[in-house]
This record gives structure tokens, C-alpha cells and sequence, in this order.
């Protein structure tokens, strides 16, 4: 777990990340490779949608294999197509590799049970707290100065048109006001999130940020040794604590450097800009 695919083969060589090179993760490299390229050159010669599920029950197969990895980046190949035909190889390409391309790069993010329970959990608890003019949103794609992203979990008031729903990519989906990331405490995966926010952050004047850093370890936190007392509000911490569990907050407006680091402990919550809380029991108990 914790590890970080970067590189494509062929003409783009390949490498290993956090320092990994093993002959697995080169595997699952190639097969990633090979299959894009498969998808991208079927989806420019044929649109037949029986086609394109062929491709994307191979894809979703290799995917199925693949262990002990949180993202895996991979250069895109050249898409001849442009416009609109351009913007529906990128949905199809989202839709196969729950992905997010950034300056014509693919980073798929491989998030286990563990996080998609924190996203689902934090997700129930914010539209419980919102009015009902948001929308919040799980891995739902938008675009930021043309990039897309698909934020762990996402909040929008008011929500996006229809269109933009349906076609994110090719009807631009905005930012959403509240971008929240779930990250394990290796530097792989931690310093993408912080990189997303680095970027996208000076094109989303209006959007808080919050980045959640969870262990990478098997070992369960411990039990909350006073269930059922009144949660307080958390206080800042002076630096980023040195081990996870943690979360940082940025304020909308505020740049990277201005992010606030909240050591996450029972009975706490988060005061969020938007006017609900994240409650640090929800995402412990995921871990205990």
C-alpha cells in the first residue's frame, strides 16, 4: 500500500516510484500502458459501444490485479481528435480508469476500502449539515483551468447544470466550493494531494480545501476511550504533525502555504467556512 506508478513504456521508458522497481509493479505499468493505447486508437477508428465495454472490461480485469499501489500516473498517448470528439475520448477515458488528467497526464487513483468508506462517511455528514442548494459529490470530474480532476469529495452550491453533470468534461464542470482529499502518510501519495491543491488553488479563489492524511500502516488506532462525549472544536496545530492520523485545512482564498494542520483525535471536529463540521470520530472509527 502507499506507492506511486509514474512513468509509461515505450517510447516514454519506464520507472519505478517511492524508490519501487520491481518487476510487479513494471507489470501492471505495461498492462495500464497497453491497454490506454488499445482504448484511445478503438475509440478514434470506432465508436461502436460495444467496442469501447470490450476495452473497458480488459481495463477494469488488469485493474482487479493490481495490489499495493495508490496512484499510478501514466502519460497519455497522442489523441489526434480535437473539440468535442476530444472532450468524449476524455469521458471515456474517465469512465474506464476513474482517472484524472492533468496536462496530458493519467493519474489513477486505485482508493481501497478504507478510503471509500472515509469518503462515504464524510460525504453522509456534510449533506446531513448543508442547506439543500448544495450538492456534494463523490470522485464527480471538474475542470480547472483546463485539467480534470475528480476530488475525493466534493461540495457545490449551487450545483452545476444539468449539462455539466451529465458531460463534465465537455460542458466544464466548475470547482466545487469544498475539495476534500483523502491521502495515506507516504510522500507519495500525500505530496499528489498537496500538489492538486498547490495547482488548482490561485483558479479557485472561492473553494476551501481540506486534505485528510490517514496511516499507510495495517495497525488499528485505538478505541475512543470516552464514547458519547460532546465533540469541541479542534485547535491548530504550530507545523504539520509528524504522523497520521492528521488534516489540514486551507481557507477559501487563502494560498498552500497559509494551510492549517489539525492533529485528529476523538471527541474533535473541524469548524469548515461553509458553515458544517468534519467530525474526527467519523473518519477514526474507520481506522480503529
Amino acid at each position: 500500500m502507499a506507492t506511486t506508478v509514474s512513468g509509461t513504456e515505450s517510447s516514454f521508458g519506464i520507472s519505478g516510484a517511492g524508490g519501487r522497481s520491481s518487476s510487479k509493479v513494471q507489470n501492471i505499468q505495461r498492462h495500464l500502458v497497453h491497454f490506454l493505447k488499445k482504448l484511445v486508437n478503438l475509440i478514434q477508428d470506432n465508436t461502436e459501444s460495444k467496442v469501447i465495454t470490450q476495452v473497458e472490461n480488459e481495463v477494469s480485469a488488469e485493474l482487479r490485479k493490481v495490489h499495493d499501489v495508490d496512484i499510478i500516473e501514466l502519460e497519455l498517448p497522442r489523441i489526434k481528435a480535437k473539440g468535442k470528439k476530444r472532450d468524449k475520448i476524455f469521458e471515456t477515458i474517465h469512465n474506464v480508469f476513474n482517472a484524472e488528467i492533468i496536462d496530458n497526464k493519467l493519474f489513477i487513483k486505485l482508493n481501497g476500502l478504507e478510503k471509500s468508506e472515509i469518503h462515504s462517511k464524510v460525504k453522509n455528514s456534510l449533506d446531513q449539515q448543508l442547506p439543500p442548494t448544495w450538492l456534494t459529490a463523490i470522485d464527480a470530474i471538474c475542470m480547472v483551468n483546463g485539467n480534470q480532476y475528480r476530488p475525493d469529495v466534493g461540495g457545490w452550491n449551487p450545483k452545476p447544470a444539468l449539462n455539466q453533470r451529465i458531460k463534465p468534461i465537455i460542458n466544464q464542470c466548475p470547482p466545487p466550493l469544498l475539495w476534500i482529499e483523502v491521502a495515506y502518510d507516504n510522500s507519495g501519495d500525500h505530496d499528489n494531494a498537496i500538489n492538486k491543491f498547490t495547482r488548482v488553488q490561485p483558479h479557485c479563489p472561492t473553494t476551501e480545501f481540506v486534505i485528510v492524511i490517514v496511516p499507510a500502516t495495517e495497525t488499528a488506532f485505538l478505541a475512543n476511550s470516552n464514547p458519547g462525549v460532546s465533540s469541541v472544536a479542534a485547535t491548530p496545530k504550530m507545523a504539520c504533525p509528524s504522523r497520521a492520523p492528521y488534516l489540514g485545512h486551507l481557507s477559501a482564498g487563502n494560498i498552500i502555504t497559509a494551510i492549517q494542520w489539525y492533529k485528529m483525535k476523538w471527541n474533535r471536529h473541524l469548524v469548515l467556512g461553509c458553515g458544517a463540521n468534519i467530525d474526527f470520530n467519523d473518519i477514526l472509527e474507520v481506522l480503529t
